[in-house]
């Protein structure tokens, strides 16, 4: 236990290393990148050839303003101005005459010069801040944990604060890095299959930390979803949900209700569906002046209840232009202390495969037992729509009286949905009722919000039968009732390193191209964990090497880093995909922290067969090893 605790501090180091070197980076970029900004006068030898330019983007404000550019340039604009018309024309008044508007035109650029470097002031400030705060937690929680490293209670309880810390550190700096690239035009979508249920599931995983803190009551509303297999870019879509959901988090006061709810909506395109995801809270609100520049770069609202929430204000201008980039549209809804409602509607592409008939489901009879009545009829309509006879009631006692008076005629409910959380009897209890009434006949499901590890033991005791996360999609209940007519078991797959460990890769062979001894520790340590045999090179040029000199079909996998001195991933993988035989076949995998759209999309380019992004996700590197080894 003791070198996996060693191993997991490395890690963070490694963590600490890397997020100061993005931080160093983007001052970098901030200070010296030359940006689109132009301030100053042409004169063709005619006083109507005197023209004024002036071009700034946000961006070239804000990094301009900070090497301190805009006076001197505007200023030297003025005096070219006047020295051009005066060399063209002896007439005094009639060049002030006209020089007159491009004065104004000039003011106006110096005005949006003081603004930039306001909001310059604000950027920093806040960034500063924002920055200073997890970066102190990270520091000294790992502090902490390297001296408490026999109690695994403390190093287990620092870990998780680091890596709530390092994940808020990390969002901030891709706030700033997204802005740039979609200022610069670089912003690019993926085109890839995803599933929506999936995608709820990522959202609300990566938001409930955030909602129990806070002690909200989250609802999940899922109306009439007739196609859940789309195309399109998952991470940007799910970038976008997070930032609200995020946003309804912290405007909306302790204990507050956050409504999710998404529909299908007609569109008239046999290839396209139209989806739309509203976010609701009960939080303090927007102004009518605040809602007109909330979409701006760095627009925080003037609210002294605000003053403590941390951000850069790049937020929602990145969830509108990704938006844009799908021909989708945001709408807001809001009002100081009546909460705010945004509705995202987005276009994408339909999978090709056609839904499945679920012969074996058709007719059966599935009680639903839920104590919210929009829920109940929603997941009826659910079950009418694959064919399954589906009733409800609002309470376990019903429940329990339907039940008992089908089992007296002999015609037991195939399943009965049960919620968890019901007032007077909650779905434990009700279970436990129903199979003293019916015995075994009867499958019982419990209905869960979200994890169901806290009361899975208790459930199983009473003869639960399995569990289901809501928001219920048509596949997610299709799929769990099929487990009960094809005898399928459900499958537990929730800790990800336990059954990674499981796997037995032995007799297999990996190359790990990896330039960082510590990320190599680390990866072999990880991967190694399936017996699979770990060879290991420092750079592009010994890989290549160490694949030419070994035998045919030595090397099963390779994961390929790809900043490497001397010879890079791509490099290395153009060599070795130039190899005759064998060799030039080996599926290489890219393992690296360039992890853009773009970035996946070179590494398929290239001849790599698939991309792990760093930090490593387990689920993924499982997948990854299962389908190439």
């Amino acid at each position: 236990m003791l070198h996996i605790l060693l191993l997991i501090l490395k890690i963070i180091g490694i963590i600490i290393a890397a997020i100061l070197g993005i931080l160093v980076l983007l001052v970098c970029v901030i200070l010296f990148v030359p940006i689109r900004y132009e301030a100053g006068a042409e004169f063709d030898g005619t006083l109507k050839g005197v023209k004024a330019r002036v071009k700034v983007t946000w961006l070239a404000r804000l990094f301009k303003a900070i090497a301190g550019y805009e006076g001197q340039e505007l200023s030297w604009s003025v005096r070219i101005a006047w020295k051009t018309m005066k060399s063209g024309q002896d007439d005094k008044k009639t060049v002030e005459k006209e020089v007159g508007g491009y004065e104004e035109e000039l003011e106006k650029a110096a005005i949006e010069a003081r603004m930039a470097n306001e909001a310059k002031t604000r950027f920093l400030f806040y960034m500063s801040h924002d920055i200073r705060t997890p970066m102190n937690a990270i520091i000294g929680l790992t502090a902490i944990a390297g001296a408490n490293i026999e109690s695994q209670d403390r190093v287990v309880e620092c870990l998780g604060k680091i890596t709530k810390s390092s994940r808020h550190l990390l969002g901030l700096i891709n706030e700033v890095l997204d802005m740039a690239r979609i200022e610069s035009g670089r912003m690019s979508l993926a085109e890839e299959d995803f599933s929506l249920p999936e995608l709820v599931d990522n959202l609300l995983t990566l938001t409930k930390p955030a909602i129990d803190e806070h002690k909200h009551q989250l609802e999940v509303h899922v109306e009439h979803i007739e196609h859940e297999a789309v195309c399109g870019d998952s991470l940007r879509i799910q970038q976008v949900f997070v930032n609200l959901m995020s946003n309804a988090v912290k405007y909306t006061p302790d204990g507050g209700n956050i409504t999710l709810t998404i529909k299908e909506k007609p569109n008239g395109f046999s290839e396209l569906g139209c989806y739309e995801f509203s976010i609701e809270d009960n939080g303090i609100g927007m102004t009518p002046e605040f809602q007109k520049i909330m979409f701006e770069p760095f627009s925080r609202a003037d609210d002294h209840r605000t003053t403590k929430v941390q951000g850069t204000g790049l937020g929602m201008a990145i969830a509108r232009n990704i938006v844009n980039l799908m021909n989708g549209d945001i709408q807001v809804e809001s009002a100081p202390n009546k909460g705010t409602k945004i509705t995202v509607t987005v276009y994408l592409k339909l999978q090709e495969n056609e839904k499945e008939q679920e012969k074996e489901l058709l007719d059966l009879p599935v009680l639903v037992v839920d104590d919210d009545k929009t829920c109940c009829e929603s997941t009826v309509a659910t079950l009418q729509e694959i064919g399954i006879a589906g009733e409800w009631v609002l309470t376990g006692k019903e429940a329990v009286e339907r039940c008992a008076a089908r089992h007296k005629t002999g015609r037991d409910y195939f399943a009965v949905i049960l919620d968890w959380k019901m007032p007077e009897m909650d779905g434990i209890a009700t279970a436990r009722r129903i199979r003293e009434c019916v015995g075994e006949d009867v499958t019982i499901i419990i209905l869960t919000s979200f994890d169901f590890s806290e009361i899975e033991e208790e459930a199983r005791a009473v003869g639960v039968n399995a569990f289901m996360a809501k928001p219920l999609f048509r596949s997610r209940l299709t799929a769990t009732l099929r487990q009960f007519t094809s005898g399928k078991k459900e499958k537990n797959a929730r800790n990800y390193l336990e059954d990674f460990a499981k796997e037995n890769y032995a007799g297999k062979r990996i190359l790990l191209v990896e330039d960082n001894a510590l990320n190599r520790e680390i990866a072999t340590e990880i991967i190694g964990m399936t017996g699979v045999t770990i060879d290991s090179a420092e750079n592009g040029k010994i890989a290549v090497e160490k694949v030419m000199e070994a035998p045919e079909k030595w090397y099963d996998l390779i994961f390929m880093d790809i900043q490497m001195p001397i010879m890079n991933g791509y490099e290395a993988t153009a060599a070795i995909r130039a190899l005759a035989g064998s060799r030039g076949k080996v599926p290489i995998i890219a393992m690296t922290a360039n992890a853009f759209a773009e970035d996946v999309q070179l590494a398929k380019n290239t001849g790599m067969n698939e991309h792990i992004a760093k930090p490593l996700d387990l689920s993924k590197l499982n997948d990854v090893l299962k389908q190439w080894l």
